[in-house]
């Protein structure tokens, strides 16, 4: 990250806009922060954090007062930082939640935070994000540091440091959680601390599983557990006697089995032979009971023979009518279909009655009123062409009524068009005079937008002059820091030439300095070895950067001179008044142009409104011409009309019309031949019906019956027949079977009937005896099965308890350990350890400046002893002093040592979270306060560290109060304070 501009309006102290150029301040690589206590030098390094993060550090944060006091009301307070990250150049403008007046009306309203985030293309600044949850992602991830570690990687605030300094463990440890994600090795804690109380868990309820289980085995058993098996003492004891206790159980539960089979087996054989007994006399009783209800059933059926003598009658006329049926209601069917016909001819004869005037119904007056009909019909189409010409006769009457009408509109036209003739004309006229003026015009109009164009340009070019200026002021500088970085290669490489000889020397070979064959002591590098690819890659470096610097210089002078050719073609005039004397020689061009341009339109315009004229002249003698042919027309087609609607009157008699004649004198013809045809089907339907009849009688004769009316009085209803039949047939076929049923030998010599009541008790009593004798069976069985089963049940849960035990064990152990307790000696939590081994890489990452600052007496040591009282270890933090030889604490150095030992912590610590951050660059760096307690030795070391970090590439940033500091740092921004707020020194 490389800070390259910051500006702040109405922020803390400050209640304008101020802007700091920091690439420009920075050119150097150490600049020097400085004004009075108060006046506002940590308030810039706020609203860095502010802009990035969106917060302000320390209980300056928490006291949310961001707004400054002094700032004008209606003026916003925002934070606008440019800078670069990982390879992008970013503007990050934020504002906080603050209270403006209201646009209208008195009071106050509050106002949105915003964030703005916009990205720099090369050519123009491009919008990322406005939102504020997605640009403090986009920035964060790009940081790769919560803000907390931004504090103090970026902005090294000493006070702090010297406090974490002298600070006892615990203390220390809460700044180093703020800095070191720990996060999952307190959640490892928290895990096997959840896992040894799972393993507890889980071996109580193993525990209570086996108690369990041996509850189970005597409530099966019908027996106690023994006191030295009670719950609280199962899997307390190894090797228990749970497995011989419930194989003694197991052992007699097999001796009650035995017992009871034998029982059951006696029992079940007398049970057997109690229900033969039963079964013969149940058996021989039954026989008995058959007898019974078979004599009765037959004496019954006996009796009832003398109710079913007139069915069967019945049942005979009925089968001998059923052969009659169809004879029958043929000739039932004949006789409906003869007074169907009489009907029809009624009815028939009762229409013709209507409309046959009185005369007979015969064929030849059915063929008169067919011949009358075809008459009118013949007639029909002169009654269509007396409306066709009635129509041809209205329609020339509207065309005579319309030419009328046109004839008028067309003398009225000609009157107009003379004047519609001279208008054209002077159109015509104007558009030609517009055309003469437009040249003058145009000129007056290219001079105007010429001078307008070259004002545009010239403003243009400014801006971008002022950029080729930046960008050669840019290029001259890198070309100074090539020239200072190969004057320091140089420098490097003559210092190391003795190492470089020696590493050409060969024994026995001559030394080309002294000649020499021997080298006892060949110079060896005292850092990294320069050599002379390096020298002449530093001075290929001088000479692009100069190639860069020229042709930035070459651009800046083309564009001045450009600039100068453009000012000279715009004049002297303001760029607003080129403007709108372009604007109103543009309008009054486009108006005359537009008028000239219109010569041809106006021309044909004119020649339209003479051939208009003529035409309307030429309709005009049209209509009057086609009005005395169409009213010649007209009187022609009446005459036609009212001769053909006198035939057709003629033709349609004292009916409505001739379509109204036709279809009535046809209904007429119709009607008239339905009496002839109803009454010949009449005839022919009696006659059908008296051969039906005499047939029907001459058959019922014949099968028996006195006619056919008995013959129909004997037919019985569809199904009643069949079941007369049935119901007969089932009466004689019961008779057969209870008399078979009598004659069986099993019924004969059955002797006297059994006492079944009396064996049903004595089988009863039995059966309870074997019912009991197999229940203590099942019960035994089920008894030596479900201990055979709970036997391995038991041993498996033994064994889990056993195992369960041994893994409860090693978890909380392992949990212990972790946590700072059992076999850790040192008391140390995992997380501490962790931070402590954070602790470690920062000692020994500061000690090389630390060491450095003091001249090489000091180095950190880090400490794992346990604290005061045996409190936990793991973050102490010693001093060895190289001048004794001891390990001092910290507390004991002095005011000027704890700020070269704080200021060599706080870089270690920069650089250690710089890389646990996944190697994030930073390139700018900033360290508040301390200096005062240093002596001029003390800080000239101080100064050769930071003179280090400005040599390696970054920009530090030093912030104090001390007059000492401006005479060592040359380049420095002032904060003046004032009663109306701060400001920054111009």
């Amino acid at each position: 990250m490389r800070l390259h501009a910051l500006t702040l309006t109405a922020f803390g102290p400050f209640a304008g806009t101020e802007t700091v150029d920091v690439d420009d301040v920075a050119r150097d690589g150490l600049f020097l922060l400085w004004g009075p206590t108060g006046a506002g030098k940590t308030t810039l390094l706020d609203a860095v954090v502010f802009a990035l993060y969106g917060v302000v550090p320390g209980a300056r944060g928490e006291a949310r007062r961001l707004r400054s006091d002094h700032a004008d009301p209606a003026t916003r307070t925002e934070v606008s930082c440019e800078l670069t990250l990982a390879g992008e150049r970013l503007l990050v403008q934020r504002r906080p939640e603050q209270t403006r007046p209201k646009k209208r009306g008195a009071g106050e309203t509050t106002e949105q935070a915003r964030l703005f985030v916009q990205r720099w293309t090369g050519e123009a600044w491009e919008p990322v994000s406005t939102r504020i949850d997605e640009g403090s992602e986009y920035l964060r991830v790009r940081l790769g540091l919560s803000a907390e570690q931004f504090c103090q990687v970026v902005l090294l605030p000493q006070g702090d440091f010297a406090r974490f300094l002298r600070a006892e463990p615990e203390e220390r440890a809460k700044l180093l959680r703020t800095l070191f994600d720990v996060d999952r090795f307190a959640r490892a804690e928290e895990w096997l601390a959840g896992e040894r109380r799972a393993a507890e868990e889980a071996l109580r309820a193993d525990r209570h599983r086996v108690s369990t289980l041996l509850h189970r085995v005597a409530q099966i058993a019908d027996t106690e557990v023994p006191e030295d098996l009670a719950p609280e003492l199962v899997g307390a004891r190894p090797g228990a006697s749970v497995g011989a206790w419930v194989q003694q159980v197991r052992t007699r539960a097999a001796e009650r089995l035995t017992a009871a089979r034998a029982a059951a087996g006696d029992a079940a054989a007398r049970s057997a032979r109690a229900d033969a007994e039963l079964a013969a006399a149940r058996t021989l009783a039954d026989r008995h009971t058959r007898r019974g209800r078979a004599r009765a059933a037959l004496e019954e059926l006996t009796a009832r023979e003398g109710q079913l003598a007139p069915l069967r009658a019945r049942a005979d006329a009925g089968r001998r009518a059923e052969v009659l049926r169809d004879v029958l209601e043929a000739a039932d069917h004949t006789a409906g279909a003869a007074a169907e016909a009489a009907a029809a001819r009624a009815a028939a004869e009762a229409a013709w009655a209507a409309a046959g005037s009185g005369r007979e119904a015969t064929a030849e007056t059915a063929r008169e009123l067919r011949d009358t009909a075809a008459h009118a019909r013949a007639v029909l189409p002169e009654a269509g062409r007396a409306r066709e010409l009635a129509a041809d006769a209205v329609a020339l009457a509207r065309e005579v009524q319309r030419l009328t009408a046109a004839c008028a509109d067309g003398g009225r036209a000609a009157e107009e068009e003379p004047a519609r003739v001279t208008a054209a004309q002077a159109r015509l006229d104007a558009a030609q005079a517009a055309a003469a003026r437009l040249p003058g015009l145009a000129a007056a109009e290219e001079a105007a937008r010429t001078a307008l164009d070259a004002a545009t340009r010239a403003a243009a070019l400014a801006g971008r002059l002022d950029r080729a200026r930046t960008d050669a002021d840019t290029a001259r500088l890198a070309w100074l820091q090539s020239r200072e970085r190969l004057v320091e290669v140089r420098t490097a490489r003559l210092d190391g030439m003795a190492a470089e000889l020696a590493a050409g020397l060969r024994e026995g070979a001559d030394c080309p300095v002294c000649g020499s064959t021997e080298h006892p002591r060949p110079a060896v590098p005292a850092g990294a070895a320069v050599t002379a690819d390096d020298e002449e890659r530093a001075r290929a470096a001088v000479d692009a950067a100069d190639e860069r610097r020229t042709a930035a210089a070459a651009v800046v002078e083309r564009q001045e001179r450009e600039l100068a050719v453009l000012r000279a073609r715009a004049g002297d005039e303001p760029a607003e008044e080129l403007a709108a004397r372009a604007a109103a020689t543009r309008a009054e061009l486009q108006e005359v142009s537009a008028l000239a341009g219109g010569v041809e339109a106006a021309r044909r315009a004119l020649a339209a409104a003479e051939q208009r004229r003529d035409a309307t002249l030429a309709a005009l003698a049209a209509d009057r011409e086609a009005l005395q042919r169409r009213t010649a027309e007209q009187a022609a087609a009446d005459r036609a009309a009212a001769e053909a609607t006198a035939r057709v009157d003629a033709a349609r008699g004292e009916d409505a019309d001739l379509p109204a004649r036709i279809a009535r004198l046809t209904a007429a013809a119709q009607r008239c031949e339905a009496v002839v045809a109803a009454g010949a089907e009449e005839a022919r339907a009696l006659d059908a019906a008296v051969a039906a009849r005499t047939a029907a009688g001459e058959r019922a004769t014949a099968a028996g019956f006195a006619g056919a009316a008995a013959a129909r009085a004997a037919l019985l209803p569809p199904g009643e027949l069949a079941a007369l039949d049935r119901r007969l047939h089932e009466h004689d076929a019961a008779r057969s079977v209870l008399a078979a049923t009598l004659a069986d030998p099993d019924l004969a010599d059955l002797g006297e009937r059994p006492d079944v009541a009396g064996l049903e008790e004595r089988c009863a009593a039995v059966t309870v005896r074997r019912e009991e004798a197999v229940t203590a069976l099942d019960q035994a069985r089920r008894c030596a099965a479900a201990l055979d089963g709970l036997a391995g049940d038991v041993l498996a849960a033994e064994e889990e308890l056993a195992e369960r035990r041994a893994r409860a064990d090693q978890v909380g152990g392992l949990a212990d350990l972790v946590g700072g307790r059992g076999a850790n000696a040192l008391r140390m939590r995992l997380q501490s350890f962790v931070l402590a081994a954070r602790l470690e890489q920062v000692a020994e990452v500061a000690s090389r400046r630390l060491q450095e600052m003091s001249r090489g007496r000091y180095t950190f040591l880090h400490s794992d002893a346990l604290g005061r009282h045996g409190a936990r270890g793991g973050l102490g933090l010693d001093v060895l002093d190289e001048y004794t030889g001891t390990r001092r604490p910290t507390k004991t150095l002095s005011g000027g040592e704890s700020f070269m030992a704080s200021l060599a912590l706080a870089l270690g610590l920069a650089d250690v979270v710089t890389a646990e951050a996944g190697g994030v660059q930073m390139d700018t760096l900033f360290v508040d306060e301390g200096f005062g307690t240093l002596d001029a030795q003390a800080l000239d070391a101080v100064m050769t560290v930071l003179d280090e970090l400005r040599r390696g590439g970054r920009t530090v940033g030093v912030i104090s109060h001390l007059e000492e500091l401006r005479t060592r740092i040359p380049t420095r921004l002032e904060v003046v304070a004032g009663r109306s707020g701060s400001r920054l020194a111009s």
